[in-house]
């Protein structure tokens, strides 16, 4: 009998600490990766447009700020087994966050989105349409649309909270349902864009042949490449949406730990897959890291400097 509580009880913490472990190192990684990603947009600055770095940017902080809040309260609250994190009155607040800057990510899915599709079937036009100033407004206007929806979710029902006896987010019918309507209205401009533009790709492709043969080559290599890339932003949009809402509709803990991961980490993921600039300067600034901190730091003595006496 003693043995038998003694492995219930291990089986018990045994999962406490792993997934507690899994929230502090996700959450930490993830924080780290952003903030290296955020530094080097800078330096490709000239191999990729404006538009991009200002909407990657607004993405990673969004998701940054998602990381924050779950990667030290979480732990915290599984390991005193409390449903809030340092007191009581805050047992909404990382909820709350968490929520506004889901649902700004989710919003900026969306543009990223429209402005790929954009600048794939003219890159002059995609230039045009997003400047800086339209950028910024979206922002704002992404901002206020999570504010007034996270409000709207604490004013009619109760939001999520994280249960440690269960490990999982508890989460409300009427949220639930807010967050598959709000998947919707992202994933339907989004695939749309991705379809028009795809539509008007191939339209070109098959119809409008060039003047030169060099340049028939040309086109049809970029052409190609911009019907495969987009190809897989639309597939790993629709994979990422019908993940996401499988993991609301669901309380099992590692799901309910992939709807907060899954959601900061996809901007990151989908720069690395799909561009290969990041991805060159990110291998670049990681290797780079490793072979400072592997190399001995030798300090040389100045020989212009004057010796003193020993006495």
């Amino acid at each position: 009998m003693l043995y038998f509580e003694d492995a219930l009880w291990i089986r018990e913490n045994f999962w406490k600490d792993t997934i507690g472990t899994l929230y502090f190192v996700l959450g930490f990684t993830g924080i780290a990766f952003h903030l290296i990603l955020i530094s080097i947009l800078p330096e490709i600055a000239n191999f990729i447009t404006r538009p991009t770095v200002l909407i990657l940017s607004a993405q990673l902080l969004a998701c940054i700020v998602q990381l924050f809040v779950v990667f030290v309260p979480v732990p915290a609250m599984i390991a005193v087994n409390q449903p809030y994190f340092v007191n009581p009155v805050m047992i909404n607040v990382p909820a709350f966050i968490l929520v506004l800057s889901q649902t700004f990510s989710f919003i900026f899915i969306m543009i990223n989105g429209a402005h790929r599709s954009v600048k794939s079937v003219s890159p002059r036009v995609s230039k045009i349409i997003f400047l800086d100033n339209v950028i910024f407004g979206i922002m704002i206007v992404a901002f206020g649309f999570s504010f007034f929806f996270t409000v709207n979710i604490c004013a009619r029902t109760t939001i999520r909270r994280f249960n440690p006896s269960k490990l999982n987010w508890t989460l409300q019918y009427f949220e639930v349902i807010s967050y598959i309507y709000l998947i919707v209205l992202v994933i339907i401009p989004t695939l749309t864009t991705h379809l028009i533009a795809l539509s008007e790709l191939s339209y070109r492709k098959l119809f409008q042949k060039p003047l030169e043969e060099s340049e028939e080559e040309d086109e049809n290599a970029s052409s190609r490449e911009t019907i495969c890339s987009l190809s897989f932003y639309a597939i790993f949009d629709i994979l990422f949406c019908f993940w996401i809402s499988l993991s609301f509709l669901s309380s099992v803990p590692i799901l309910s730990l992939s709807n907060v991961f899954l959601t900061a980490y996809w901007p990151l993921l989908t720069a690395l897959t799909l561009d290969i600039h990041i991805r060159s300067a990110l291998i670049y600034r990681i290797r780079g890291v490793f072979q400072s901190a592997n190399s001995p730091i030798v300090i040389q003595p100045n020989k212009k400097e004057a010796k003193f006496s020993k006495f």
